[in-house]
This record gives structure tokens, C-alpha cells and sequence, in this order.
């Protein structure tokens, strides 16, 4: 009986947790473009700001916190850059991360305003087609090759419960990696971290 009683707890508080899946959409901006030196000269690095579109499931675990798995992509080329000259590839990026949502109020609330945090992976990838002779190449090369990063989550939001069953969001994140030195290659090495800031809205349903 007393295992009978456990299990049904356990059973009782599973179904109590309700799950939320939806998409979003955005555009994202690099905040900070690395400068790469090498004994030829030196140039700025960057990674093309550009729309962004994604999915996510969030399991609601208690009143105030809840847990969410998010992927996105991002259009965004690469670019070098130095005076009047410049070199450009196209390319793009894929995340995958899990975030705690911690809320202000509680889940009855009709607008809840919450902070994200979490980590995951983002792959970075060049689209382009590689030329003999680049522009700036003395300094670092744009490939057509790709690169996963370890990705750190940080943003904010506010969550409107629309229906019992239907919620909107307006956030922003800001996701920080190191920069993807396969991708933008340098002669000498560096780039530091990253930091892409993304506003966003989406669109929920509960089940």
C-alpha cells in the first residue's frame, strides 16, 4: 500500500506539471566585432547581424520555474574589414540550449515577467564559395567550413497568458560564445568572446 501510495504521488505529480510548445522569431545583433592582428596588418572581424527563427518545449516543474529546450537559427554573414577594404561571406548559425525560467509571479498571473539563464551548443557555419585570393587574407581567411562553440544564455522577458492555453512572449537574450576561429580564421589566433543579442517574440501553446 505504502508503494502504491508513492508511485500515485509520483504519477499525481508528473500529470500536474502542464508543457508548453511554440515558435519564435526575431533578429539578431553582434555587439562586438574582434579586431585580428597579424604582422601584415590588422582587421575587424564580424558576424553578420540578421533575422533569426526557431522552436521551443518548456516543461512548467513549479510555480515559479520552468524548464526550456530552444533551438534557432540565424542568417548572418561573416565579414573582414579594414579602411576601404572589406571581404564578405555568407553563412549562418544553429543553437541548441536549455534554460531555467525563473518568474516574478506565479503561473495564475496574467503577465509574468521572468529571467532566463542556461547553456548549451551553437554551430557556426560558412556558405560561401571559397576564392584562390581573398581580401585581407594576409590578416585572416573566411572558410566554407563549420564549427560547433559552447554557448552561454542570459536574457529577460515578460510572458502574457493570452488564453488558458495560448501565451505570448516579448524577451531578449543575449547568447555569448567564443569566436569561431575555424569559421574566421586568423593568421595569429584570437577573437576573445562573442556576444549575439537577439529581441524576440513568440507564441505558445499550453497541452
Amino acid at each position: 500500500m505504502k508503494v502504491a501510495a508513492l508511485l500515485l504521488a509520483f504519477a499525481s505529480a508528473a500529470f500536474a506539471q502542464t508543457w508548453e510548445a511554440g515558435v519564435l522569431g526575431g533578429f539578431g545583433v553582434y555587439a562586438n566585432r574582434p579586431k585580428l592582428t597579424s604582422p601584415a596588418g590588422s582587421a575587424e572581424a564580424g558576424l553578420g547581424d540578421g533575422p533569426v527563427a526557431g522552436a521551443f518545449l518548456t516543461q512548467n516543474l513549479y510555480r515559479y520555474v520552468s524548464g526550456q529546450i530552444r533551438y534557432s537559427w540565424q542568417r548572418g554573414d561573416m565579414s573582414l574589414s579594414s579602411g576601404s577594404r572589406k571581404a564578405t561571406f555568407s553563412g549562418d548559425s544553429h543553437a541548441i540550449h536549455y534554460d531555467w525560467l525563473i518568474y516574478a509571479l506565479a503561473d495564475e498571473a496574467k503577465v509574468r515577467p521572468f529571467a532566463a539563464a542556461g547553456a548549451g551548443f551553437k554551430l557556426y557555419r560558412g556558405t560561401g564559395s571559397e576564392t584562390a585570393v581573398q581580401p585581407l587574407q594576409e590578416v585572416a581567411l573566411l572558410t566554407r567550413t563549420s564549427e560547433w562553440k559552447p554557448l552561454v544564455s542570459l536574457g529577460a522577458g515578460v510572458v502574457w497568458n493570452a488564453t488558458p492555453w495560448a501565451r505570448l512572449c516579448i524577451e531578449f537574450r543575449d547568447y555569448m560564445t567564443p569566436f569561431p576561429t575555424r569559421v574566421i580564421e586568423p593568421i595569429e589566433g584570437g577573437g576573445g568572446w562573442v556576444h549575439d543579442l537577439v529581441p524576440a517574440l513568440s507564441f505558445g501553446f499550453r497541452f
